[in-house]
């Protein structure tokens, strides 16, 4: 068999192309899997008393039937009130609370899966991704802007919205789990 000679790098070879059906679900599992070791790699993990604090907050307002919105900036909040207007600790307050925010996500998403309603883990799914990408598209715009704009620049919006997620996805839990 005559191989084509490229000018660059040499002979072509043909590659045997993987056969099987399941070839393309294993490295559809493969990339999945790399994606979040990679996105976890750089994510926070959620402290336990900050946990503890949103939640113990998350529970008054569930007994007072709130939404729960006066949980939101309890960790950030008080701590960028000590970081003498120093942009950068006021991020890493903001991610604090950011890290506990995405726990609460991630246990609210699976008590909503868990109520077994495919329709609505469907839906559930779908608007994550158009949620990460509002968020990811608009919060970085304040790291861009004049500081001090918003306290803790696109790490600030990014607790926002990712709190709100987590406040109407625990609602939704609720809705479709018995209390």
């Amino acid at each position: 068999m005559q191989h084509a000679r490229s000018p660059i790098t040499g002979p072509s070879r043909t590659m045997a192309r993987p056969c099987g059906p399941f070839f393309g679900v294993v490295v559809f599992g493969l990339a999945a899997l790399g994606l979040c070791a990679c996105s976890s790699a750089h994510a926070q993990q959620a402290r336990a008393p900050d946990l503890k604090t949103i939640n113990d907050c998350l529970k008054r307002a569930d007994k007072a039937d709130k939404l729960g919105t006066d949980c939101i900036g309890l960790i950030a909040d008080p701590c960028m009130q000590t970081t003498d207007n120093d942009t950068d600790k006021k991020r890493a307050c903001a991610q604090r609370e950011l890290a506990a925010w995405n726990a609460i996500v991630e246990a609210a998403s699976k008590r909503v899966r868990a109520g077994g309603f495919k329709d609505i883990s469907k839906a559930l799914t779908e608007s994550a991704k158009s949620w990460a990408q509002q968020r990811d598209t608009l919060c970085p715009v304040f790291d861009k802007v004049e500081p001090g704009s918003l306290p803790g620049d696109g790490a600030y919006c990014r607790m926002q919205a990712t709190a709100q997620r987590a406040l109407l996805l625990r609602k939704l839990g609720d809705a479709v789990n018995e209390r």
